[in-house]
């Protein structure tokens, strides 16, 4: 989930086990963002198209973007996706790094509307055993009260909370040429200050983000190519959550590497 507005979104990832190809995502609480969206993406048509879609829910536009740069493992940047409205609810579907044209994004999204219901917004917290709990104390005391929380045991946990804070934590198993590309990716991040090393077991690296953003921690096991990240940060202002230090940040983390360890092994 992310955004300042409750969103759940189902990542289909690629076979190199870094970034999502797909997404699907649909909104848990009414709000203004397909108005907000479609405005914003109006306004950005230098590298993209903004398509208005008939006849799919009460309002449908797609969108393709076509950066000039190309992006991990040289695919293109840019990404193609399509929003609907359906009464209270939005849905969307985005394909990331693509050159997939918008007519063969509609039918995705066409399907999405299809399955648009009522139960996507009764159940706010939806976690498998192998995230750690809504009220764990840790969680309570850092992040407070989750409002919304959704996980996949495979393993990703994400939690939004009544002050607005999003966490997201998310593990992958890395092919070894997505792990070699990661470590050459870090090295260089290293040397750039964007992200610093932090004490770790042997085998295993641990690295934090150096940007005012977010807090971010990405931690990986080389023996078997496991890989977590996390992110945390305020939704509305984009920013490191006001009050929480990096004591703090540590605690957090060692609750859900812990859970993280105890799900893959």
């Amino acid at each position: 989930m992310s955004g300042p507005s409750a969103t759940a979104v189902c990542w289909l990832t690629s076979q190199w086990g870094i970034g999502a190809d797909v997404l699907i995502a649909y909104s848990m609480a009414p709000h203004e963002s397909f108005e907000r969206e479609r405005e914003r993406l109006g306004e950005n048509t230098n590298f993209g198209e903004l398509v208005a879609w008939d006849g799919i829910g009460d309002a449908a536009f797609g969108y393709t973007e076509r950066l000039p740069v190309r992006v991990a493992y040289h695919t293109p940047a840019g990404h193609t996706k399509g929003w609907a409205r359906v009464g209270d609810h939005t849905v969307w579907v985005r394909v990331n790094r693509s050159m997939v044209p918008l007519e063969e994004v509609r039918p995705l999204l066409e399907k999405v509307v299809e399955r648009v219901s009522p139960a996507m917004h009764e159940h706010p917290i939806v976690l498998p055993a192998e995230c750690p709990a809504p009220d764990h104390p840790v969680l309570a005391r850092v992040f407070g009260e989750v409002e919304y929380a959704r996980g996949d045991a495979g393993w990703e946990c994400t939690y939004i909370s009544s002050r607005g804070w999003v966490m997201r934590a998310g593990g992958v198993t890395l092919s070894p040429e997505a792990l070699q590309q990661e470590n050459e990716s870090s090295d260089r991040s290293l040397a750039q200050g964007t992200l610093r090393q932090l004490s770790a077991p042997a085998g295993t690296s641990r690295l934090r983000g150096t940007d005012a953003r977010d807090w971010a921690d990405y931690l990986t096991i080389d023996a078997t190519r496991q890989m977590l990240q996390l992110n945390f940060r305020d939704a509305g202002s984009g920013s490191r959550p006001v009050g929480v230090s990096e004591a703090d940040f540590d605690e957090l983390m060692d609750v859900l590497i812990q859970a993280w360890r105890d799900a893959v092994g």
